[in-house]
């Protein structure tokens, strides 16, 4: 799109006072050039090796030149490129106070994000080049430096050109020592290219130092031009040979680089727990119990009070004597519920929300539509954007087969898992035990859960319940969380309140069974160990 004649004018007119500005920071004095190439390669050209010398006094003569040569934008027509180094009066370059590069994609390459990634660090700005319709066809790259550059080459460039250009890693070596004027279009070889308007530039009044470009471009090449390598080992260039040992030490290859260290991609990640101690994020968490425990509705409730908005400052609720992490709660939970209808989920959602808080609960049953399957439903529901707990009840409705069909029960939690992992969701699966199970303990409960071993296995936790007279005894009867996470690791007794579908933590030493040596104790008894020559 060609802009009217007033607008470029003011475009070029702000970009050159930009540029001698940036010359005068650094003590320059003289004349640049407007300029065409003799020949038509790369640029085109109506009048080729036109001359324009202008200085500081001279910017409305040198817009006038521009747009006289430009024809309104009309083909044939001879844009001016600008030689941005400054000139003595016999024309001998003697500096700048900027350093530049022209990238532009060619053919069908593809402008990518991780160039201005590298560039942008280093204080310098980058504007994108249209080509048509393609608004990111290339990058406009300009640092104002704190000390004039000296010409390199023939005097076409200075130093930190060069640089700018490998950093941005845009193969187009034709362009990249010519420096493109904003607001007007320019005939290549490869197509129109435009960089529309100088007001992303003239913005920018940081001053770089030139050290910095020329370190990152050693790094950059030194590290072969891969992005992740650059960024994990930075732009100290008296790293680059202790980085680079490391580098051969996994035969140079980038995704055994990623994979392997400190800086291995995800190094940073964490756990996050819904209930801290007890339910994970981005894990599956099986929930499994005798009956007549109430699991499904300590399952439903758990999501209930993820769903809800808690006002600033208001206590967190508690779920098996653990807060609820209310601010890893934030987007839609989801409730499977298999066994019970809407009279049962409604009844109970009266007593554990009867305010109606719980906004971003969404209830799901079994019929997901003709022929969609329950792991082709959980894929749909990837596009959820944040999915802090979604609660499977039970998982027997939910598979392709039998609970003891191994291959069913594996494509179940490979279903949920995927999930799980990509979406950063806490899944709770509930689960019933074998017929007649009796366990004494939490750990007991992972010997009799129902079905296939698979049940066992694929989990990271298992809650395990079981009563135990009028009490209600939940404890991890599988816990495949590092210890120093802060799982709960002792068996918690609970009294059932009848009227509010709730368990009542009981207090002290009474609400506690089978609890592990503390840290203190441990420490004694490997001190009692040494005593004894043990």
């Amino acid at each position: 799109m060609i802009a009217p004649l007033d607008k470029i004018a003011s475009i070029i007119t702000a970009e050159l006072e930009w540029l001698w500005a940036a010359h005068k920071a650094v003590n320059l004095e003289g004349q640049m050039c407007l300029y065409t190439l003799p020949t038509q390669v790369p640029f085109r050209a109506k009048q080729p090796a036109l001359e324009f010398w202008f200085g500081p006094g001279d910017t409305q003569a040198a817009v006038e030149q521009i747009l006289e040569h430009y024809n309104k934008g009309v083909l044939p027509n001879s844009p001016l490129l600008l030689n941005p180094i400054v000139h003595d009066k016999d024309h001998k370059p003697l500096g700048s106070g900027i350093i530049w590069s022209t990238s532009l994609s060619l053919g069908i390459d593809v402008l990518k994000d991780e160039a201005s990634e590298r560039l942008l660090p280093l204080n310098v700005v980058a504007g994108h080049f249209h080509r048509g319709e393609n608004e990111h066809a290339g990058l406009k790259i300009i640092g104002l430096c704190h000390r004039a550059q000296k010409p390199v080459g023939e005097g076409k460039t200075v130093t930190g050109c060069r640089e700018l250009y490998e950093l941005a890693d845009i193969t187009s070596e034709q362009y990249a020592g010519h420096y493109l004027l904003s607001g007007i279009s320019y005939l290549t070889n490869n197509g129109l290219f435009q960089h529309p308007d100088s007001a992303e530039l003239t913005q920018h009044t940081e001053r770089i130092d030139v050290q910095n470009v020329l370190d990152a471009a050693q790094c950059w090449n030194a590290y072969e031009r891969h992005h992740s390598l650059y960024q994990k080992f930075g732009t100290d260039t008296s790293h680059i040979e202790a980085n680079l040992r490391f580098f051969n030490l996994v035969a140079r290859d980038v995704q055994l680089f990623d994979a392997t260290g400190p800086m291995r991609k995800d190094a940073d990640a964490t756990f996050e727990f819904i209930v801290p101690g007890l339910i994970p994020r981005g894990s599956v968490t099986l929930l499994a119990a005798t009956g007549g425990t109430g699991k499904s509705s300590l399952a439903h409730r758990l999501c209930i009070l993820a769903s809800i908005d808690y006002k600033a400052g208001e206590e967190a609720p508690q779920w098996l004597g653990q807060r609820l992490a209310i601010e890893k709660c934030q987007g839609i939970c989801v409730y499977f519920s298999g066994e019970d209808g809407p009279p049962i989920i409604n009844a109970r959602a009266q007593l554990y929300d009867p305010e109606r808080r719980g906004n971003r609960l969404m209830f799901q049953r079994t019929d997901f539509g003709e022929g969609v399957t329950f792991a082709q439903h959980i894929r749909r529901l990837h596009k959820i954007p944040d999915v802090p707990i979604m609660v499977i009840d039970p998982a027997r409705k939910y598979l392709s087969g039998d609970e003891e069909d191994a291959g069913a029960v594996s494509e179940f939690f490979e279903a949920i898992e995927e999930f799980a992992i990509q979406k950063g969701t806490a899944v709770v699966v509930v689960h019933h035990l074998k017929k007649n199970a009796a366990p004494k303990t939490a750990h007991e409960v992972l010997d009799m859960l129902r079905g296939s071993q698979v049940f066992i296995d694929r989990p990271r936790v298992v809650i395990g319940m079981f009563r135990d007279g009028p009490y209600t005894i939940a404890g991890l009867a599988k816990n495949n969380i590092p210890p120093n996470l802060g799982m709960v690791t002792e068996e918690r007794v609970f009294a059932r309140d009848p009227r509010k579908l709730d368990l009542v933590w009981l207090p002290g030493h009474q609400g506690v069974r089978n609890a592990e040596l503390s840290p203190e104790e441990l420490d004694q008894l490997e001190a009692q160990a040494r005593q004894d020559g043990h």
